[in-house]
């Protein structure tokens, strides 16, 4: 762990140590088997579209990811790598981005060239999930079937993991799929599945991509780069809302691997021999996000009250079911713009005395405070809940509104009716520091009120050419949320992905990847 993080023990649930230290390059090779079997995956929600470019939603990416491919990609640790791309060769300006590609083929048969790639970048500024990363670009040319070239009107330091996200895929699809409008398109990629049927409510269904061509640079599995060996002949991928029903049909044998299982059903199953728990730290940072267009607060020295008053591992214990990990930083320990101890002496204060003389310097007059949660995410509810309880202890007028996940989603889109509100932020610190830095800046920052000194860093990071620039912007900002009381981090929370003890070679990730694994 990275110097400057704080670990506290979590209770031991005597699961396997999952995490993403594996060095690129260093992953055991996928054993070499005749492919064979049909596997079955069971995941929460079903997606809103198949379309990768276009939709930012989970249960897209547990499926998408198999049949598409980027240019470049993330690997275990989470940093951008080359995937389609053999690399990439930067002006000194910034201002051009030169790939190589490598040899792939599409699921239709159809070798994949650059002016596939040329009309999948284009597309994906015109209808991508975060269109956004393609704004600073001013053209795409093809000036050969193997070279790309990127020219962009201003430097732009995050354009590469901007197009290695996994959030919506910065897909590369065939030039005629390009061409259609979003969600029109065929499911056709280059990754080593291929897409058979989708249907509503009940599953999708994939199959090995015989043709698949491997990226040959790599030696194993490295994040959603890396070789991909399809060794599985057939995937099904169950849509499955209640958790006891998916976790009833991996002890049935009726699913092979859940995208998540409960921490206490974990628990009480680690002993059965027919099953592998695979525990994954972190998956999302545990949040408080504060409305600072809403009296009281909108005046710093209430933030800092609740700032000082809230007994953050009490939180992370009670809604994570002990599975958590106590660290103050607004990017995780050991990537690199972790930004050490800035801002660690404001973290978990957990002192009633201070946070009441800061309510006294706030002026505060029991003003009622409305705080947001969801039933939907048991980390929601309990960390609103148990916040709650501890805010009345020093004499803040509390009110706990509770609702359905769409309904608390919306309702923090607006200036009024609500103060604090609890979210799971997974994908944006995982991407890096641009997604979390851009979360709290822009035109819509989630607080509601713009802070020119955030603002001032977001635009140090991603306009610095220099990496120790971004990295001294990515520390300003932390440091300014602690000192302003912005949003309130809780802790890293923790998953567990579970499979049939027959289910080889499965490394927990992000998604449920189903290369490289094999039945038993």
């Amino acid at each position: 762990m990275a110097e400057g993080s704080t670990m506290l023990t979590r209770r031991d649930f005597g699961l396997a140590a999952g995490g993403l230290a594996v060095l690129p390059g260093l992953a055991r090779p996928a054993l070499a088997q005749r492919a064979g079997g049909n596997l079955v995956m069971a995941q929460q929600a079903q997606p809103p579209t198949l379309d990768a470019q276009v939709t930012t939603a989970q249960a897209a990416r547990n499926i998408s990811l198999h049949l598409y491919e980027t240019l470049y990609a993330r690997d275990e640790a989470g940093n951008p790598v080359p995937d389609l791309a053999e690399g990439v060769d930067i002006s000194p300006d910034g201002l051009t981005y030169r790939f190589a590609l490598r040899d792939a083929r599409f699921h239709n048969g159809k070798p994949m060239t650059s002016a596939d790639v040329k009309a999948s970048l284009l597309r994906y500024g015109r209808v991508g999930g975060s269109a956004f990363i393609m704004q600073p670009v001013d053209a795409i040319e093809a000036p050969d079937a193997r070279t790309v070239v990127v020219r962009m009107k201003a430097p732009s330091p995050g354009f590469i993991a901007g197009i290695s996200s996994p959030r919506a895929p910065c897909a590369i699809m065939p030039e005629e799929e390009a061409g259609k409008e979003a969600s029109k398109n065929e499911a056709i990629g280059t990754g080593p599945y291929r897409f058979v049927e989708y249907r509503p409510d009940s599953h999708v269904q994939l199959a090995r991509f015989a043709d698949y061509v491997q990226n040959r640079a790599y030696q194993g599995m490295d994040g959603f780069a890396g070789r991909k060996v399809p060794n599985v002949e057939n995937i099904t991928i169950r849509f499955v809302a209640e958790g006891g029903a998916r976790t009833a049909g991996l002890q049935a044998g009726e699913m092979h691997i859940l995208e998540a299982i409960a921490v206490p059903a974990a628990q009480r199953l680690r002993s059965d021999a027919s099953l592998k728990m695979h525990e994954m730290m972190p998956w999302s940072f545990q949040t408080l996000m504060l409305n600072l267009a809403q009296p009281p607060m909108d005046n710093p020295a209430f933030r800092r009250a609740l700032q000082a008053a809230l007994d953050l591992e009490e939180i992370m214990a009670i809604s994570t079911d002990g599975l958590y990990r106590m660290t103050h930083g607004w990017q995780h320990p050991g990537t690199t713009y972790f930004a050490g101890d800035a801002g660690k002496e404001l973290y978990n204060i957990n002192n009633k005395d201070r946070a009441k003389a800061l309510l006294k310097e706030a002026n505060y007059k029991g003003e009622e405070i409305i705080l947001l949660g969801d039933s939907s995410f048991k980390n929601h509810n309990d960390t609103i809940v148990t916040a709650a309880e501890q805010l009345r202890g020093i004499g803040i007028n509390v009110r706990v509104n509770i609702t359905d996940w769409p309904t608390a989603f919306s309702q923090r889109t607006q200036r009024s009716g609500w103060h604090v509100w609890a979210l799971m932020l997974g994908i944006e610190p995982y991407e890096g520091p641009y997604g979390v830095v851009g979360f709290f800046s822009g035109h819509a920052p989630v607080q509601h009120v713009r802070d020119e000194v955030i603002e001032d860093c977001q635009r140090r990071l991603t306009t610095g050419l220099k990496e120790e620039e971004r990295k001294q912007a990515v520390a300003d900002f932390q440091k300014r949320m602690y000192d302003e009381a912005i949003a309130i981090k809780c802790g890293d929370v923790g998953i567990v992905q579970a499979t049939r003890a027959q289910v080889r070679d499965y490394k927990p990730y992000r998604i449920p990847r189903m290369w490289g694994v094999s039945l038993g």
